[in-house]
């Protein structure tokens, strides 16, 4: 059953070994690199370095609660003992409670996934998928149980301050060792879960997830109306009574044999069933991109996620430019994982805009006598709202990700009998109708404490940026043409902040929704000769 564990052990040692090189790449180190005596002995000063770090923050740490454990008085002292208690006997639940949220997401997607690399060359040696469980499993059990033992040390030493004044390790240990055993015993029923997943069809995955998740609320609920029993057996531990033994070595026990179920249970899955869900193992030769570029890495991790879902609706039988506007209501049906960033778009950013543009902030200042008047409140309100936008410049982009990815595909693009203007039109409809809806479930709450008119100019003033942040995203489309003048989307944003904000300063406050159409014509033919 365990045949081939030399063979997974070398695989785990080179995982090791890139994994470290990943995290030594910011240092400006690489262990495949360290030929010479002078690489090697910075090698041992950064571990020595981070050693040190380690030991001095866990210090500082543990000084941080013992010190807060510390009472003045008699009735403080009563107090923090009782807190400490119900803070030891939640820490006793928390390994239940995480059981319950591993488990369902165990149930809804597999925690053990292979990269393909891995699979086809693991395919040809004799390696037991027994073995291959174990190897998978017993690294993420040890880093979770490290990290809850040390947080049980914690809440351990301020319990026992807060009871007796003092913390040795005698009374914080046996606590930290059910803390860890326990969250270890959570990690491998979570993980047995998972592999009952993987023997599933895809049929009958979303029911074991509805049960699990059933389990995992009354699982909850239990351990929530067990806390006075485990703050009982918290301050046994503490106290380190003889029949407090039975604690760690109950969970314990309990890791162990949660670790032998699953065994036979892996015995039985097919190694095809490990590449299915390996979307984000086979990110792992792009990860350095999380470091310099978070937003490409996570479009990247969203774009591989979509194309292993199954299509979902089917072309119409339509013919002319209804073709592409029945593509983009498809595209945008099937990467529904965008639909977030289209409400945000639509509901958060566009009203923000609508208001802080106009100058919401310009009358409270103007009253307090800060930052200039009303003057300084425009340009203040103007300046958190490009920001704002610049920080989530994500959003304008999902209004226009249909047309980015139907430009961007070269083959494609040109074998469509439609201009740019009207393919950018057809391909953003359906993305701005989702953002436009947003807008006005937004300006309800308004029409009910503003009144209907505040409502309408609100919407409107929304509407005209949902259609501007369309366009600025759509500038991501534009060629790098050599002498020639690109807008970027950020640039957009910034000339959409000025040019509504100087608009909305000069018009009178009833006209303030034509500033934000005038904003948006000027930045549509900005983007038109860009394009």
């Amino acid at each position: 059953m365990l045949s081939g564990m030399s063979t997974m052990f070398w695989l785990k040692r080179r995982h090791l070994r890139a994994e470290l090189n990943f995290w030594l790449w910011a240092a400006g180190a690489d262990l495949d690199d360290a030929r010479d005596l002078s690489e090697r002995i910075y090698l041992l000063y950064l571990v020595a370095l981070v050693g040190g770090c380690l030991v001095a923050c866990w210090l500082w740490i543990l000084g941080l609660v013992t010190g807060a454990a510390t009472a003045t008085d008699s009735e403080m002292a009563a107090i923090t003992a009782d807190a400490a208690m119900l803070i030891a006997g939640a820490a006793l639940a928390l390994p239940a409670c995480s059981a319950a949220l591993w488990s369902v997401r165990a149930a809804w997607r597999s925690p053990w996934a292979a990269s393909a690399p891995d699979a086809s060359w693991l395919a040809q040696t004799p390696v037991a998928l027994p073995c291959w469980n174990v190897i998978e499993l017993v690294p993420r059990m040890a880093a979770r149980a490290i990290l809850a033992g040390a947080a049980g040390y914690l809440v351990a030493a301020f319990a026992a301050c807060a009871l007796a004044g003092t913390a040795t390790l005698a009374m914080c240990l046996p606590f930290a060792v059910t803390c860890g055993c326990a969250t270890a015993a959570a990690c491998a029923a979570s993980w047995l879960v998972g592999i009952v997943r993987l023997r599933l069809t895809a049929a009958r995955r979303l029911p074991l997830t509805g049960i699990v998740a059933a389990v995992a609320i009354a699982l909850a609920v239990c351990s929530g109306m067990a806390m006075p029993a485990l703050s009982h057996v918290a301050r046994d531990l503490i106290a380190a009574t003889p029949t407090a033994c039975a604690a760690p070595l109950g969970t314990a026990a309990a890791a162990l044999l949660a670790t032998a179920a699953t065994l036979p249970a892996a015995a039985s899955l097919s190694a095809s069933s490990l590449t299915y869900e390996a979307t984000d193992a086979q990110a792992y030769a792009v990860r350095h991109m999380a470091l310099y570029n978070p937003k490409m890495y996570r479009a990247l991790i969203k774009r591989r996620a979509a194309a292993r879902r199954k299509p979902l609706g089917h072309m119409p039988r339509i013919e002319g430019t209804g073709t592409v506007l029945a593509r983009s209501a498809i595209s945008l049906l099937r990467r529904y994982d965008t639909l977030p960033q289209l409400l945000a778009a639509g509901a958060v950013l566009a009203p923000a805009g609508a208001g802080l543009l106009t100058g919401s902030l310009a009358q409270t200042s103007a009253a307090l006598g800060l930052l200039g008047g009303a003057a300084g409140g425009r340009v203040l309100g103007a300046a958190c709202w490009l920001l704002f936008a610049i920080n989530c410049s994500e959003l304008p982009r999902s209004l226009a990700r249909t047309f980015l990815d139907d430009t961007s595909n070269r083959f494609m693009r040109d074998h469509l009998p439609i201009s740019t203007p009207k393919l950018l039109a057809l391909d953003a409809l359906p993305s701005l109708a989702v953002a436009a809806i947003a807008s006005a479930l937004v300006c309800i709450p308004v029409a009910w404490a503003a009144g209907v008119s505040a409502a309408l100019d609100t919407f409107a003033s929304a509407l005209a940026l949902d259609a501007t942040l369309l366009l600025c995203g759509a500038l991501d489309a534009a060629e790098r043409t050599p002498g020639k003048l690109r807008l970027s989307c950020e640039g957009a944003l910034g000339v959409t902040a000025v040019a509504s904000a100087l608009l909305a300063a000069v018009l009178p406050a009833a006209l303030a929704p034509l500033a934000f159409w005038a904003a948006a014509a000027i930045v549509a033919l900005a983007s038109l000769r860009t394009l």
